[in-house]
């Protein structure tokens, strides 16, 4: 059924977005300090989930480049709204509610900024149930759907991306003008009658966000916090976590190429994990945990939490000396599919290795 976001919940759902985001989709600060000063106590935002959407004409919006030139350019706001306008001139068709391209970082809270602003609800789901480096990952197209007209806005400078079926040359369309322009846009796409959107999308991602914060931020023991998380991943289209390992950061290696954040970090394990040794690697996201072999390997998501908290740490924040926990989480089970590996499988993330589901116990003593 379908619930309101308020003003406090904006918090909430910036950790879990954040947590999902799997070390990816940026610093959320700005976005969320936006909704913060533009909402007011009593402003509530409707979300309608799977159940409540009819035929409503559903679009995505959000931004893609770099989140650092995101932050850096202070947004007003309006940059989603402006492009959502352009989309709708375009198909000469209203939007009658957005959607959230990917739910970890900062797109996981965009539609939310742009359905307050325009007086829309947001859809209780997304494409990519994490946090992806391209427009090509995501499970809006797998039932032929296209994401074009997709409008591109950066500043003053826009263009509308028409009648090109092919997602992968849609997506270096995209990177092409993002580059040129200053490396950072906002976007308006992916529209679809919500019969589609149902058939497409992962569903419950956003309530769940909103559920880990609020598991996350709340004052109590680690191994509470711990056994919530778990709960709130078991009771969604997530499996369990599992804990990988319990230990200090003791290398990280880190550099850009191909406007990409790569690298990878070893973990040395302490206490229960003390004669154990794990190495992650990153591509703008954590995309692979490997022992002796790769043990997780994306779609699955790998979570890297600091170990007195359970606060989630992006690519970016990773340092030597940090204390932290492992955590991997199978993916829903689209992300699964034949069809979606060919996608988000490792061999997009170059990885020398086919993809394997997740296994392995779980570790009480990891957080105690």
């Amino acid at each position: 059924m379908t619930w309101q976001i308020k003003k406090q919940d904006i918090p909430l759902l910036a950790i879990g977005a954040k947590l999902i985001g799997c070390g990816g989709g940026g610093n959320l600060l700005t976005i969320q300090n936006l909704l913060l000063s533009m909402m007011k106590e009593e402003d509530t935002i409707t979300v309608k989930t799977l159940v409540d959407l009819e035929d409503e004409w559903v679009v995505g919006t959000g931004m893609m480049g770099s989140t650092v030139f995101y932050n850096e350019r202070i947004p007003s706001g309006e940059e989603e709204s402006q492009a959502l306008q352009l989309y709708e001139d375009s198909v000469q068709h209203k939007a009658e509610a957005v959607i959230s391209v990917e739910i970890g970082g900062v797109n996981g809270l965009a539609p939310i900024l742009t359905a307050f602003l325009n007086h829309l609800p947001v859809v209780d789901g997304d494409y990519m149930g994490r946090a992806f480096p391209e427009i090509s990952m995501t499970t809006f197209h797998l039932n032929q759907n296209s994401i074009s007209p997709l409008v591109l806005l950066a500043e003053e400078t826009r263009t509308i991306i028409q009648r090109v079926e092919d997602i992968q040359l849609v997506s270096e369309m995209a990177k092409d003008f993002m580059m040129k322009n200053g490396g950072n846009v906002h976007f308006a796409g992916f529209g679809a009658k919500a019969s589609k959107v149902k058939a497409s999308m992962i569903p419950g991602s956003l309530h769940l966000i909103f559920r880990l914060g609020k598991a996350l931020t709340k004052e109590s023991r680690v191994s509470e916090k711990m056994e919530e998380m778990m709960a709130v991943f078991e009771n969604s289209l997530y499996g369990k976590p599992i804990p990988i390992i319990s230990g200090v950061v003791s290398e990280v290696s880190r550099w850009f190429e191909s406007e990409s954040l790569i690298g990878k970090f070893a973990v040395d394990g302490q206490s229960s994990f003390s004669n154990k040794r794990v190495e992650i690697e990153f591509r703008n996201e954590f995309i692979s945990i490997k022992e002796k072999n790769y043990i997780c390997t994306t779609p699955d998501l790998v979570l890297v939490l600091d170990a007195e908290n359970l606060t989630p740490y992006n690519v970016s924040e990773i340092q030597r000396g940090l204390s932290v926990i492992i955590l991997a989480v199978p993916a829903p089970n689209i992300l699964r599919t034949k069809e979606m590996l060919e996608y988000v499988g490792p061999q997009n993330f170059n990885l020398a290795v086919s993809y394997q589901p997740l296994q392995g116990e779980h570790h009480d003593e990891a957080w105690n």
